[in-house]
């Protein structure tokens, strides 16, 4: 998909709790940083704000949000947001694909 929008930017946050030498080792061995902008939100201070911490977690996910996906058009307008109560259903990739089609 990244292919066909060369003109999207991905940034993906994560909790400085989600961070680990081998996250960051599968990111640089797949060239991922090309296209997608890493960035790490300590102490959970966007996540809170955007309100998709999860509440009551269990201890290794302490300060880690609900998967969540925006998408922001270029003149910074959200046009989309999921987020995913359960980690184990996330979002069609063809769904995603419509929404981004819609975009400008």
């Amino acid at each position: 998909m990244l292919a066909e929008v060369p003109d999207l930017e991905i940034v993906w946050v994560s909790s400085s709790h989600q961070v680990s030498p081998r996250g960051l080792r599968f990111i640089d061995e797949y060239g991922l940083r090309e296209r997608i902008h890493f960035l790490v939100d300590e102490d959970s201070r966007a996540i809170r704000r955007l309100g998709v911490l999860k509440q009551d977690p269990e201890p290794i996910e302490t300060g880690v949000p609900h998967p969540t996906t925006y998408l922001i058009d270029r003149a910074g307008v959200i046009r989309f947001v999921d987020v995913r109560k359960d980690f184990h259903f996330w979002l069609d990739p063809k769904r995603l694909a419509a929404e981004l089609a819609h975009i400008d």
